[in-house]
């Protein structure tokens, strides 16, 4: 393969943690014969154990935490006067606690989803139905579209998520709101990648086909007819149930709004997760395991109390080196990488910065000779300019 030389000031501090990003590591990765197994044969064996009481204890924690706060919910007066100067913030709060609760209760089924819950099979299908169903997923078909996620990250033409939708400057310009108008909409709305990541929850949805081929979902058709009907029976059940017997105002109040706040900040996780202002994509050609599943996944910390709230998916860079490591051992899972791997790791604390980039949606630049596409933002010049 030959050798591209990189402008020196790309590697200045790179030994400083907070300063490597995507471009630095793809040099690596052109440079040095580091490979997806070295990585993983830096985590600690343990990190692969499956504690089954550990487990379960995390199913019965969230289940707790939602059944608390949807009772702290349903105590809280509400009244029109002044009380309500006081109830309504705390309702906001036990919302957004509420809601945050769910977000566990997803990445929980996440984990049952790689097979991470149980050593059971059985018990991780039956597991994964009850966290993802009520939160508008069906287990199956999440897991089919989110396994080709982890086998092609980011490689265009192959990823079905929302950065699916970015477009060169010549690419948009064959687009047209006729035929386009999800693509359209995400570069004409503020903040359109969030439009394009909750229009894609169903979108995915309907691409099971072409991602796993027309055998593999004629084999398993049954499963994901099946894991659909438990995913609608079980919402429809719980909205509905709460529609009849209380009103609108109390499917909302209980269910409506916290889900509203975990889809919200589902949506966030998922975009800082693989998403910021540097991010490369690469071509068919360009792509490789190692840099798909590592040059533009980051961990993007939070408090500590909300990492555990959402059982460590902030900590993603080691799940995507080794997908079956349980959410408990991700903390030991990256410090054993960090400490191997320093210069191929990226984490930062969450901040606005990993927000503003996408205000206005940005187009993507290709890089033909290395082969990856760029968001054609001024501060990413000096990887254009890398030929």
């Amino acid at each position: 393969m030959a050798h591209h030389h990189f402008p020196i000031s790309t590697f200045r501090g790179i030994q400083n943690h907070m300063e490597v990003r995507p471009f630095t590591i793809d040099k690596l990765t052109r440079s040095q014969s580091v490979r997806l197994r070295d990585l993983r044969d830096a985590i600690p064996q343990e990190c692969f154990q499956i504690d089954s009481a550990r487990s379960w204890w995390t199913l019965i924690r969230i289940f707790g935490c939602i059944g608390i706060l949807m009772a702290a919910i349903h105590a809280l007066p509400l009244s029109w006067g002044a009380g309500l100067a006081w109830q309504a913030p705390v309702l906001c709060v036990l919302w957004l606690l509420t809601g945050w609760a769910m977000v566990g209760l997803f990445v929980l089924g996440h984990d049952c989803g790689h097979k991470a819950f149980s050593k059971k099979r059985w018990v991780n299908k039956v597991v994964g139905h009850l966290c993802m169903s009520p939160l508008s997923n069906a287990l199956h078909t999440w897991t089919v579209t989110h396994d080709h996620h982890h086998a092609h990250t980011q490689r265009r033409g192959e990823e079905v998520d929302w950065a699916a939708h970015l477009k060169t400057r010549e690419e948009f310009d064959q687009t047209s709101w006729r035929k386009d108008l999800i693509v359209r909409l995400g570069y004409a709305l503020p903040f359109g990648v969030f439009f394009w990541i909750i229009t894609n929850t169903v979108r995915r949805g309907f691409l099971v086909k072409r991602q796993i081929g027309e055998r593999r979902f004629n084999l398993e058709r049954m499963e994901l007819l099946l894991s659909n009907l438990v995913m609608l029976t079980t919402i429809s059940a719980i909205y509905g149930g709460l529609l009849y017997f209380g009103g609108l105002w109390t499917m909302l109040k209980y269910y409506g709004i916290p889900g509203f706040v975990a889809t919200v900040t589902g949506a966030l996780i998922i975009t800082v997760q693989h998403a910021n202002r540097h991010t490369l994509s690469y071509t068919q050609k360009g792509w490789t395991p190692m840099r798909g599943q590592l040059v533009s996944t980051f961990d993007v910390r939070f408090p500590r109390w909300l990492e555990w709230a959402w059982c460590n998916i902030t900590i993603h860079i080691p799940h995507h080196v080794a997908p079956t490591i349980p959410w408990y051992h991700l903390p030991k899972a990256s410090a054993a990488l960090k400490a191997a791997y320093p210069n191929h790791y990226q984490s930062r604390p969450f901040s606005t910065w990993h927000l503003a980039w996408f205000a206005k949606t940005p187009m993507l630049r290709l890089v033909e000779d290395l082969g990856v596409y760029v968001m054609d933002l001024p501060e990413n010049a000096e990887v254009t300019a890398a030929k």
